[in-house]
Protein backbone atom coordinates (compact mmCIF):
# COMPACT_ATOMS: atom_id res chain seq x y z
CA UNK A 1 0.00 0.00 0.00
CA UNK A 2 1.24 3.39 -0.61
CA UNK A 3 0.54 6.62 0.60
CA UNK A 4 -2.01 6.65 3.06
CA UNK A 5 -4.94 8.11 4.56
CA UNK A 6 -4.01 11.68 5.77
CA UNK A 7 -7.20 12.86 6.20
CA UNK A 8 -10.18 13.05 8.63
CA UNK A 9 -12.86 10.92 9.60
CA UNK A 10 -14.73 11.78 11.90
CA UNK A 11 -18.20 10.15 12.71
CA UNK A 12 -20.81 11.67 15.26
CA UNK A 13 -20.89 13.41 17.92
CA UNK A 14 -19.51 17.24 18.22
CA UNK A 15 -15.77 18.35 17.46
CA UNK A 16 -14.24 21.39 18.34
CA UNK A 17 -10.53 21.93 18.22
CA UNK A 18 -7.37 22.47 15.80
CA UNK A 19 -6.72 19.50 13.26
CA UNK A 20 -4.02 19.28 11.05
CA UNK A 21 -3.19 16.35 8.52
CA UNK A 22 -0.09 15.91 6.21
CA UNK A 23 3.30 16.14 5.41
CA UNK A 24 4.54 19.39 7.62
CA UNK A 25 1.00 19.52 8.63
CA UNK A 26 0.08 21.39 12.77
CA UNK A 27 -2.44 22.47 14.15
CA UNK A 28 -2.35 25.19 16.56
CA UNK A 29 -4.65 26.18 19.73
CA UNK A 30 -4.85 29.29 21.81
CA UNK A 31 -6.46 29.81 24.72
CA UNK A 32 -8.47 32.99 24.79
CA UNK A 33 -8.88 32.74 28.56
CA UNK A 34 -6.14 34.47 29.07
CA UNK A 35 -5.18 38.30 29.36
CA UNK A 36 -6.87 40.48 26.83
CA UNK A 37 -9.55 37.58 25.90
CA UNK A 38 -12.23 39.58 27.69
CA UNK A 39 -12.35 42.53 25.24
CA UNK A 40 -13.13 39.93 22.20
CA UNK A 41 -15.09 37.99 23.81
CA UNK A 42 -17.36 41.06 24.59
CA UNK A 43 -17.43 42.18 21.39
CA UNK A 44 -18.23 38.57 20.05
CA UNK A 45 -21.14 38.33 22.62
CA UNK A 46 -22.39 42.06 21.57
CA UNK A 47 -22.75 40.93 17.74
CA UNK A 48 -24.27 37.46 18.93
CA UNK A 49 -26.78 40.11 20.50
CA UNK A 50 -27.69 42.28 17.89
CA UNK A 51 -27.86 39.02 14.91
CA UNK A 52 -30.18 37.74 17.19
CA UNK A 53 -32.26 40.84 17.11
CA UNK A 54 -31.53 41.16 13.22
CA UNK A 55 -32.86 37.43 12.57
CA UNK A 56 -35.02 37.13 14.88
CA UNK A 57 -38.09 36.49 12.26
CA UNK A 58 -35.65 33.21 12.03
CA UNK A 59 -35.13 32.24 14.96
CA UNK A 60 -38.28 32.34 16.73
CA UNK A 61 -38.82 32.75 20.02
CA UNK A 62 -34.96 33.85 20.77
CA UNK A 63 -35.39 34.16 24.87
CA UNK A 64 -33.76 31.00 25.06
CA UNK A 65 -30.83 31.92 23.31
CA UNK A 66 -30.63 35.63 25.05
CA UNK A 67 -30.66 33.91 28.45
CA UNK A 68 -27.55 31.29 27.57
CA UNK A 69 -26.11 34.72 26.09
CA UNK A 70 -26.67 36.52 29.25
CA UNK A 71 -25.40 33.44 31.39
CA UNK A 72 -22.10 33.03 29.02
CA UNK A 73 -21.08 36.93 29.69
CA UNK A 74 -21.60 36.44 33.65
CA UNK A 75 -19.95 33.50 33.69
CA UNK A 76 -16.61 34.70 31.80
CA UNK A 77 -16.72 37.81 34.16
CA UNK A 78 -16.01 34.85 37.03
CA UNK A 79 -12.26 34.67 38.36
CA UNK A 80 -11.84 31.44 36.98
CA UNK A 81 -14.67 31.03 34.24
CA UNK A 82 -15.51 27.19 34.47
CA UNK A 83 -15.27 25.82 30.81
CA UNK A 84 -17.35 23.18 31.22
CA UNK A 85 -20.43 25.37 31.49
CA UNK A 86 -19.34 27.89 28.81
CA UNK A 87 -19.18 25.05 26.52
CA UNK A 88 -22.37 23.40 27.37
CA UNK A 89 -24.13 27.04 26.91
CA UNK A 90 -22.45 27.39 23.93
CA UNK A 91 -23.36 24.38 22.51
CA UNK A 92 -27.16 25.04 23.51
CA UNK A 93 -26.92 28.66 21.88
CA UNK A 94 -25.23 27.03 18.79
CA UNK A 95 -27.78 24.49 17.97
CA UNK A 96 -30.48 27.23 18.90
CA UNK A 97 -28.74 29.70 16.19
CA UNK A 98 -27.80 26.75 13.73
CA UNK A 99 -30.42 27.51 10.68
CA UNK A 100 -28.39 31.35 10.34
CA UNK A 101 -24.96 31.25 8.91
CA UNK A 102 -23.75 34.30 10.62
CA UNK A 103 -25.41 33.93 14.02
CA UNK A 104 -23.61 30.30 14.14
CA UNK A 105 -20.33 31.63 12.95
CA UNK A 106 -20.01 34.61 15.86
CA UNK A 107 -21.02 31.81 18.39
CA UNK A 108 -18.45 29.55 16.70
CA UNK A 109 -15.59 32.19 17.15
CA UNK A 110 -16.85 32.68 20.57
CA UNK A 111 -16.30 28.89 21.52
CA UNK A 112 -13.19 29.57 19.67
CA UNK A 113 -11.85 32.09 21.99
CA UNK A 114 -12.89 30.35 25.09
CA UNK A 115 -11.87 26.55 24.46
Amino acid sequence: MTGGNSGFQITGGTFNGPMAAGAGARAVQNSGLGAGAGGDAAELIALVRELVGRHSAELGDTRPVLRDVDQVETELAEQEPDRRYLGDALTRISTRVASVAAIAEAVAALAALIA
